[in-house]
């Protein structure tokens, strides 16, 4: 699936070459990430615990885990942070010190979809917002994807305090996730922005997105970062840094949401509750379902799982009378789903 990728043009108030930090590029490390990818807390971070930078004061972040409270101007500018528009700010010049901060798995694509409203500017939108809020109450931001929904589920009523149910919702982003990774929008947009020329003439660190779902990654990752760019991080500090990263995580319900997506499709065992998920995460567990079970389709119900035991006795008690190729899967034992094939005609 092809899809039209545009670098620049995810903020259309912003020129082609907007600056997102002080200068045009800093010495010690330029980060570059899209919103909502920690690009704020990796700053602060770095900032806080090199030598080769000040102390740094103030608590970074907001009631929600973003790391959106310290100004620019309270920092030292060795290490700044930008946006794609840096490849066009610092057209002609190489050698520059970068990492870029990328997603890897489908967790991260899945709090990439949830981060980008919520997180990204601290707008807080929710994708519990499609079913919360009357179709004449949306939040303009979300309104073209209500208009999407309600044409695709042909849905009759549509007067300005309609609410659209919480099923048709989970439906709407399970199709999403059923894809195939690869031809995601978000996919394309992400391989586009790794691999741009540019790139090519700088001296370049790829920091993973799991960096900053898991202590231990962080560790890992950081250190590496550290080793290619001298940052001279203090890590006898360690527990200061744990400190700092727990804190972020346990204000960040998306974050906590994933890792515990993650824990029930891969831990059957899992007794954590799944009570309070919003419908997108609820989604995406549907789909690795119906990905992981051929022949079987998750309920369209506004009720959700209770658990990973209820899951699992759903799976394995699905009636074989109900069990038939499932039509919005793209592919069936690696080969086109004819059925998937047809309806999209």
């Amino acid at each position: 699936m092809k899809h039209d990728i545009d670098l620049f043009g995810l903020n259309p108030d912003y020129p082609m070459d907007h600056r997102s930090d002080r200068d045009q590029n800093a010495g010690l490390l330029n980060i570059v990430f899209v919103g909502g990818t920690f690009g704020n807390f990796l700053k602060y971070f770095l900032e806080r615990f090199s030598n080769k930078t000040p102390d740094i004061a103030g608590d970074p972040f907001t009631d929600t885990g973003t790391a959106h409270a310290l100004k620019n101007e309270q920092f030292s500018g060795l290490i700044q942070k930008y946006h794609a528009s840096f490849i066009n700010d610092n057209e002609g010049n190489s050698g520059l010190p970068v990492c870029i901060i990328l997603p890897s798995t489908g967790k991260h694509y899945l709090y990439l979809k949830k981060a980008q409203w919520f997180r990204a500017g601290d707008f807080k939108i929710s994708p519990d917002d499609l079913w919360k809020k009357a179709v004449g109450e949306m939040p303009e931001s979300i309104i073209d994807h209500a208009k999407e929904i309600i044409k695709l589920y042909d849905i009759k009523d549509t007067a300005h305090f309609t609410w659209i149910p919480k099923f048709i919702i989970r439906d709407w982003y399970k199709l999403e996730f059923l894809q195939d990774l690869e031809d995601t929008y978000n996919y394309h947009w992400f391989g586009t922005f790794k691999t741009h020329p540019f790139w090519e003439e700088q001296k370049m660190f790829h920091l993973d997105l799991e960096t900053f779902f898991d202590w231990n990654t962080f560790v890992e990752n950081i250190t590496e970062l550290n080793d290619m760019f001298g940052l001279d991080l203090d890590f006898d500090r360690q527990a200061e840094m744990k400190e700092i990263f727990d804190r972020g995580l346990s204000l960040d319900t998306i974050r906590q949401e994933c890792n515990l997506a993650e824990d029930v499709i891969d831990n059957s065992n899992s007794d954590e509750s799944l009570k309070g998920l919003d419908v997108a995460t609820e989604a995406f567990i549907y789909a690795e379902i119906e990905k992981a079970n051929d022949f079987i389709q998750m309920p369209l119900t506004n009720r959700f799982f209770r658990d990973a035991e209820e899951i699992r006795q759903f799976v394995e008690h699905y009636p074989e009378h109900y069990k038939a190729m499932n039509p919005n899967m793209p592919k069936f034992n690696g080969i086109p789903n004819p059925y998937y094939l047809d309806k999209n005609k």
